[in-house]
């Protein structure tokens, strides 16, 4: 081979490995980070309830950014972050809760994704569990570390792995979700993001914010037919029910979108007629509109389409926003800013007479007083009657 020839194929030789290896390195810049684990993905196949928030959406919504903004507190300890340093709530973008069908062990597990600090997330748990008179244990299941409390057994244990997820669980149904998470599950799949059943409802609904999906198992179908045939209602048409859910979209406007699957037509648009009439009854109890969801059940669609009868309903983030707060402090939630409550005592001493007794003055702003609740109160200065003599003289 002459010289220049093979000075040639060399450098050729070199162009090319020099190429290539320019192109792998663009290549290895171009590969995208791996993917979040989706919390999805922790949730054990066969779960008969699963809900999901993207917690993003929800904080940037004005309907429901106070929630997940307020201060958390652990029941007796105090603030969060003064018992952790940090609030492990802050940083997470998924929440997924699952509740197992009847039978399986656990009562149910929460799966919760996002920028997790496994370590101080573990440390964080075992202050909570030593300041409540508990012995925290770390042990290692596969991939995560779980801690619970030795002194209280069969109580909830949370796990978590270094970038997630954290999952809250009990006993063997959190060994499952540990298998999900894994990719360890018995089931096809694995997890519940696998399940048909659970994705044809959720297309049905659609996406949202916040999901939620029921699927009812052979076993309770069975069930709810029997306890029908019992109390004479076995033609409902709550026997065909196969699954159900409803989604939440946020946006401009609120969207709200129910839906149920049925095993044939009829008896969806059966039970869609059962539900417009129930609606139509609802909205007008006046209960229902004092408290301002009247109008709201007024505006809800009601509708069959084949195997599916669908619900839905659209507000205005303000609207959706007075709702939720009113809701919230009619389940106790939050407490309204109104001023301290007197001692029962107090209040009894103070409760205005029965009887024939002429109710106070009642203006426009002032609802009307309820039971033995004290009389509203009022500036105007009112001044005894003045009681005649028994001679019938001056007083």
């Amino acid at each position: 081979m002459q010289p220049r020839t093979r000075d040639g194929l060399v450098l050729l030789l070199v162009g090319v490995l020099l190429g290539g290896g320019v192109a792998w390195l663009l290549g290895r810049r171009r590969e995208s980070p791996p993917a979040a684990p989706r919390a999805l993905d922790a949730v054990p196949a066969g779960a008969m309830l699963v809900a999901t928030l993207d917690l993003p959406a929800l904080r940037a919504s004005p309907a429901f950014a106070s929630f997940l903004r307020e201060e958390r507190e652990i029941p007796g300890l105090g603030k969060v972050r003064d018992v952790c340093g940090f609030d492990p709530v802050a940083a997470l973008t998924e929440v997924a809760i699952a509740i197992p069908a009847a039978g399986e062990g656990g009562d149910f597990g929460l799966v919760a994704a996002g920028a997790v600090q496994d370590e101080a997330l573990l440390a964080c748990a075992s202050k909570v569990i030593e300041a409540r008179g508990g012995r925290p244990v770390v042990s290692g299941i596969g991939s995560f570390r779980a801690v619970r409390d030795s002194s209280a057994e069969g109580h909830g244990e949370i796990a978590v792995r270094p970038g997630g997820p954290i999952l809250l669980g009990g006993g063997a149904y959190l060994r499952a979700m540990i298998d999900a998470a894994e990719g360890r599950g018995g089931n096809v799949g694995g997890s519940v993001g696998a399940s048909a059943a659970h994705d044809d409802i959720a297309r049905a609904v659609g996406e949202g914010a916040a999901r939620v999906t029921v699927v009812l198992t052979p076993e309770q179908r069975a069930e709810i037919g029997r306890e029908l045939a019992l109390s004479g209602s076995s033609r409902s048409p709550a026997a065909s029910l196969l699954s159900g859910g409803a989604s939440v979209a946020l946006g401009p406007e609120i969207a709200v979108h129910a839906a149920v699957l049925c095993d044939a037509e009829a008896p969806c648009a059966a039970l869609g007629a059962e539900l417009r009439a129930a609606r139509d009854t609802r909205a007008a109890d006046f209960a229902t509109r004092l408290i301002g969801f009247g109008a709201v059940l007024e505006r809800i669609a009601i509708a069959a389409e084949g195997k599916a009868l669908h619900a839905r309903v659209k507000l205005s983030a303000e609207e959706a926003g007075v709702l939720v707060d009113r809701l919230a402090s009619l389940r106790g939630l939050r407490q309204p800013a109104l001023a301290p409550r007197r001692p029962p005592a107090q209040a009894d001493s103070e409760a205005p007479p029965r009887g024939d007794a002429a109710p106070p003055p009642r203006g426009d702003a002032a609802p009307p007083p309820r039971g033995d609740a004290a009389p509203p109160p009022t500036d105007e200065v009112v001044t005894p009657p003045r009681r005649a003599k028994p001679d019938g003289g001056a007083p």
